[in-house]
């Protein structure tokens, strides 16, 4: 499924090169969109780690929950056994272990489906396959219209955040230091300059961009496959520094970044004390607990996705909203 899902848009992108009349390395784009173990395996760790976390909580709240008197009180039909604690009176372990083995069988094959299992290097040569494609399809039209360059220019936009996340992933995953990361984000911020002026082009000179654009995602597409992530694209096709560096925003990837750490903190924070009031713990304990977990799961999220340099970075922003002075 894999495979077929991968064929499938390497195909129409082949194609689409083939009408344009550009350079696509195909056979390496493949190669690098092959089948991986990893990602799977990661996802599976973290469902394993966030069972493991669920059994030390429940383990070390059963005696504050079924003391009488203590703290928490969970009731006596709570308290029968630890499987009736977690799942409830009458929970049925196996029930709930087959719902959850049946849930990772699911998104396995939902993750099949979407062919997502591959490093996470290569993650930016889906959303420049797809802009090759549909660059291909806009200069094959008889007749075009404003909406269909609209369409071409959303592609554009999805290309943007790819490209800047490959920087920190190639450098995490090669081991590079502090002076190849600057290196490699100064380079794509050029990339991604690159496409929105092709990009912008498109209002005057629908096929000509169009053309630009399929180049331009070819290129990055073929150098990305092959580990050329210091040269996505040659310097004739790179704009100057100075137009790089003013068209571009990278705040708004650090406000991504940073509204999606807060959002899955705030989601776990809320189960975590759904779970507390369910064990019957006091308001003026949730509270408290509420406020302290969030900036430390906001922490915790970012450092795991992004390093502890940018988990230190970003989480300062904040604090910096909260304080009376300006914004460090």
């Amino acid at each position: 499924m894999h495979n077929r899902q991968v064929e499938k848009r390497v195909g129409r992108a082949e194609k689409a090169a083939a009408d344009l009349g550009i350079a696509f390395d195909a056979h390496s784009v493949r190669k690098a969109l092959a089948f991986r173990w990893g990602p799977y395996l990661l996802r599976l760790r973290r469902v394993l780690v966030a069972f493991v976390v669920l059994g030390i909580t429940a383990v070390v709240t059963y005696g504050p929950a079924c003391r009488p008197g203590g703290i928490l009180d969970a009731g006596p039909v709570s308290c029968g056994s630890y499987s009736a604690y977690v799942l409830g009176p009458g929970g049925d372990p196996r029930t709930a272990g087959a719902l959850v083995c049946i849930s990772v069988v699911l998104v396995f094959v939902w993750s099949l489906w979407r062919a997502d299992h591959i490093a996470r290097c290569y993650e930016p040569l889906y959303p420049l396959l797809s802009l090759l494609s549909a660059s291909g399809d806009l200069v094959g039209m008889a007749e075009s219209h404003y909406t269909d360059a609209g369409r071409l220019r959303k592609k554009v936009r999805r290309v943007g955040l790819p490209l800047r996340e490959v920087a920190g992933d190639a450098a995490s995953a090669f081991g590079a230091g502090r002076a190849i990361r600057k290196e490699l984000v100064s380079h794509v911020r050029l990339v991604e300059t690159a496409f929105t002026q092709a990009a912008d082009e498109l209002m005057r000179d629908r096929e000509g961009a169009a053309r630009k654009l399929g180049l331009l995602a070819a290129t990055a597409a073929s150098s990305i496959a092959v580990d050329r992530f210091q040269e996505m694209l040659p310097e004739a096709l790179l704009p100057s520094e100075e137009s790089g560096e003013g068209s571009l925003a990278p705040d708004r990837v650090d406000g991504l970044r940073l509204a999606k750490a807060c959002m899955w903190s705030v989601l776990c924070v809320t189960l975590f004390s759904l779970l507390l009031a369910w064990l019957g713990a006091p308001a003026e304990l949730m509270a408290p607990l509420a406020i302290l977990a969030f900036p430390v799961a906001v922490y915790v999220l970012l450092a795991a996705r992004h390093g502890l340099n940018e988990a230190s970075r970003l989480t300062r922003s904040i604090s910096a909203f909260f304080s009376s002075g300006p914004p460090l």
